[in-house]
């Protein structure tokens, strides 16, 4: 069954059309999926931004969707069956983006465009912003498909639009359809959009010209601009070149077949998770409070019937007067009157207090949790993720101290509301319907609106959490933004952010104002009959004694108070919901880690890597593929190739980057997985540009992830670093600052400090060299790897590496290309053979040192200790 209005999903960054306009249609038709999961699946083993993949994506999920190619102005025709469907449009800076296509109200057409939410739009508006594609297709297929049932009664259609009667419309159509070959029923389809044109343009009228023309241009249809044709002739003589709108339609669920594969696990993970219960994951962090949320709610419900009671105290005060005749009795009722004040205090003080400690602890909680989680995600969470938005979530997570007080605010507004109704009903039992609706109305207003307000608030937030990510990549990127002179571009795309976060929170804020307006008018209205008829203004005479007439009074005004202020407190819902809802999402990501703890005892010596068969697919794209290596422990193995070949990814394998989608990864003969994989973490020193250097001091990055105990041997490792003189320099010595990012330090000094974190750690046996000395000269970067090698002779090394006469020495070379490798054996044998490709790269690389780098043509300056020298002029 499909639901009305489309669920709205707002993307969390351009990258993210696809898997939010996939979690609105398949919400839209009860197939309930996490988009957090999905776009995780959609940013690693499948490609969100290809429409094949949205097809099959959302057929694997249980939708009956295909992908199918409709001229433009057919798009919103019955006979196509195109809504509901994901359709790619054009935005204005050229990009491509899929929205939703959802349901058709007269002229007006309900979207989901992840990037603004959910609008209504007309036909004529989207079809300009529709992406038309062009595709070849066999001639004789296409004068199947349109002599068929659907293309030729809308064409039938399109012409008595135009006016022309039936008969001519018969008499043309009969006319293309008894030609056996395309071009007579394409010239006619094109004719007749050609004629539309002119008459929206007033240049030809409907009825007998428009038909004229029709006719004209169908028999001459080389006059027809190309622009008009949704099938024209292609170069060969056999296929048509059709134009039109690509779109997956879906018409419903299907049911899986009991012989369909499995789904792979990042689906599977996205239907498993698919149920979000912000509030039911907060309650179980205030688990170990025991009883005392409980006891709170009570104390709330109490301190709201004494409010009611306070007002019957204060009206028999009207009548205690003339019964208290003595000095004794007035003092005693004073007395009373104090102690029931002071039990109220009581009873308030401790709500108090107890709400905000209740606040304190949630967020405590949840900011440890936070911090203990992310640890556990990997490399595979975080690279479907902005780090900007994640840190935002984070942040926010402060709103949810205020949640406690929120929900006890509001128990207590429902629960004054509830006593004040059954008090107005108990002092005047005729005026009890009215009293029920004035309550009703009261509290039923705010809650029906809730669902528009969550979906703008969230919609507002995703905008606020996708704008911080403009800030946090302007200052990461400072330096290069300002090189390329790329501020005016990053501004423009932060404007337009901007401006539809400014809508969306306008939006949110006029909903609000509406609903407390239309609550406004509809309690008071009520509120003012209900005494009205009290006061025997409608006919009959006064119900009630005059001395409790005040009371009724302030009871039935006092409702629409509690009204607007329970729906005040029902606004903040929304956004403590949401804030929850990002926070949780995570924590609730399934850890990393997997299996059971590895029981195995630690080997000695270098580590066995087993690669069978194995290919990886990032983003739908296949970056390995037929993998089969086997590296015994203890070798030493170079690894080279041209720019994008794969090598970083071969290794990312073993640093749990990547998944296999094919084949298995065994390290000492154990899947690598779970625990496992942590362990051979334990295990690696890895040396990567990538390697993050904190703003901490220098002695703190080199002994960061090293055992306690390590301090003395800082010392050696810096100098087997190179890193003397970078410690002579600083003025703080290993007590500096490096900064974020280690900014204060050159690039070569910051992968050199790099190399003695990695030097500092102890039990190696798996060593991974991506460009270890990237950023420093030739003599040292092979200083260097040789060190490494003399540092680690029994462990495993891998050495990616772009200095291919470095690998020479090695045991052992792989070359790979297109994701595959290619070769596989001893550098001097490979050198050796004729046509080997790691021969050409020797070779290649020695050309370009003799012939590029050694050329006279170059003017040579040395930079030391931060002078510009040239050696044949001295300083300059």
């Amino acid at each position: 069954m499909r639901r009305y209005f489309v669920p709205e999903v707002v993307q969390s960054s351009a990258m993210d059309c696809g898997p939010a306009a996939l979690k609105a249609m398949l919400e839209g038709f009860g197939v309930g999926v996490s988009y957090g999961r999905l776009r995780e699946a959609c940013q690693t083993d499948v490609d969100g931004t290809s429409i094949d993949t949205v097809e099959d994506t959302a057929v694997q999920l249980g939708l009956d969707a295909e992908q199918v190619m409709v001229p433009l102005d057919h798009l919103f025709e019955p006979e196509t069956r195109s809504l509901p469907s994901i359709v790619p449009v054009r935005l204005p800076n050229g990009g491509t983006h899929f929205v939703v296509f959802w349901r058709e109200s007269g002229p007006w057409v309900q979207v989901m465009d992840p990037a603004r939410g959910r609008r209504w739009t007309t036909r004529d508006a989207l079809s300009k912003e529709v992406l038309l594609h062009a595709q070849q297709a066999p001639a004789a297929d296409w004068r199947e498909w349109a002599g068929g049932g659907e293309f030729v009664p809308i064409l039938r259609r399109r012409l008595a639009r135009l006016g022309v009667n039936r008969a001519e419309q018969s008499r043309l159509l009969d006319a293309a359809l008894g030609d056996s070959g395309w071009r007579s029923l394409a010239a006619l389809d094109a004719a007749a959009r050609m004629a539309a044109s002119l008459v929206r343009a007033g240049a030809a009228a409907r009825g007998s010209e428009a038909a004229r023309l029709c006719a004209r241009l169908a028999a001459a249809p080389e006059e027809i601009p190309p622009s008009y044709w949704s099938a024209r002739s292609a170069d060969d003589e056999a296929q048509v070149l059709l134009r039109g709108a690509v779109l997956v339609r879906v018409r419903g669920r299907r049911k899986r077949a009991a012989d369909e594969p499995p789904l792979p696990r990042e689906l599977a993970a996205a239907l498993d998770q698919s149920t979000e219960r912000p509030f039911r994951e907060l309650l179980a962090r205030l688990r170990p409070e025991g009883l005392a949320p409980v006891l709170l709610l009570v104390a709330v419900a109490f301190a709201a019937a004494g409010v009611i009671a306070e007002a019957v105290l204060l009206r028999g005060l009207f009548d205690l007067g003339r019964l208290l005749v003595t000095g004794g009795q007035s003092l005693g009722a004073i007395a009373l009157l104090a102690g029931f004040s002071a039990i109220l205090w009581m009873v308030e003080y401790p709500v108090a207090s107890s709400t905000l400690r209740l606040g304190r602890k949630l967020e405590g909680r949840l900011r440890l949790h936070f911090h203990q989680k992310v640890p556990l995600l990997g490399d595979r969470y975080f690279r479907s993720r902005l780090s900007s938005d994640m840190a935002e979530r984070c942040h926010m997570s402060h709103r949810l101290r205020e949640l406690p007080e929120l929900l006890a605010h509001l128990f207590r507004a429902a629960c004054e509301l509830a006593f004040t109704a059954a008090a107005i009903c108990w002092l005047d039992p005729g005026s009890a319907a009215w009293t029920l609706a004035l309550a009703v109305s009261a509290a039923g207003i705010p809650l029906l609106a809730q669902p528009a307000l969550l979906e703008r608030d969230l919609r507002w937030r995703s905008h606020t959490g996708a704008l911080s990510r403009f800030y946090y990549d302007a200052l990461q990127g400072l330096t290069a933004v300002r090189t390329h002179g790329a501020g005016p571009a990053l501004r423009r795309e932060q404007s337009a952010l901007l401006a539809e976060w400014a809508r969306t929170g306008l939006e949110l804020q006029r909903i609000v104002v509406r609903v407390e307006g239309l609550q406004f008018l509809v309690t008071h209205a009520i509120a003012v009959w209900i005494l009205f008829d009290a006061l025997g203004l409608a006919g009959r005479g006064p119900r009630i004694e005059a001395g409790s007439l005040l009371l009724l009074v302030y009871w039935t005004l006092n409702l629409p108070s509690l009204g607007l202020e329970l729906a005040e407190l029902a606004w903040q819902y929304p956004a403590q919901r949401n804030i929850a809802l990002r926070l949780i999402e995570p924590l609730n990501a399934p850890d990393e880690e997997e299996a059971a703890p590895v029981t195995a005892p630690e080997q000695p010596g270098g580590a066995a890597v087993d690669l069978h068969n194995v290919a990886v697919v990032a983003a739908g794209q296949t970056i390995l593929s037929g993998i089969d290596l086997s590296i015994s422990p203890g070798s030493h193995v170079a690894v080279v190739g041209s720019s994008g070949a794969g090598k970083s990814s071969l290794v990312g394998l073993l640093l749990g980057w990547h998944r296999p989608s094919q084949g298995e990864v065994l390290v000492d003969g154990r899947p690598l997985w779970g625990a496992e994989l942590s362990r051979l973490r334990r295990q690696t020193a890895w040396i990567d540009p990538q390697v993050q250097l904190w703003n901490r001091t220098l002695l703190d990055n080199l002994l960061y992830g090293s055992p306690p105990g390590s301090v003395s041997d800082v010392a050696p490792a810096m100098e087997s670093a190179d890193l003397s003189g970078l410690l002579r320099r600083l003025p703080e010595g290993l007590q500096t600052v490096l900064g974020e990012n280690g900014g204060l330090v050159s690039g070569g000094e910051g992968q050199r400090v790099r190399i003695g974190r990695a030097l500092l750690r102890e039990n190696v046996r798996l060593v991974i060299l991506d460009e270890p000395a990237r950023g420093l000269d030739h003599g040292r970067r092979r200083a260097i790897l040789e060190r490494a090698r003399r540092r680690w002779p029994h462990a495993t090394l891998l050495a990616i590496t772009h200095d291919v006469g470095a690998t020479l020495g090695f045991d052992r070379v792989l070359v790979i290309e297109e994701g595959r490798i290619v070769e596989d054996g001893l550098p001097s044998a490979l050198a050796a053979r004729e046509g080997s490709r790691y021969a050409a790269l020797l070779e290649a690389e020695e050309r370009v040192r003799r012939d590029f780098w050694s050329g006279g043509f170059w003017k040579r300056l040395r930079m030391e200790d931060g002078r510009l020298l040239d050696p044949g002029a001295g300083a300059a």
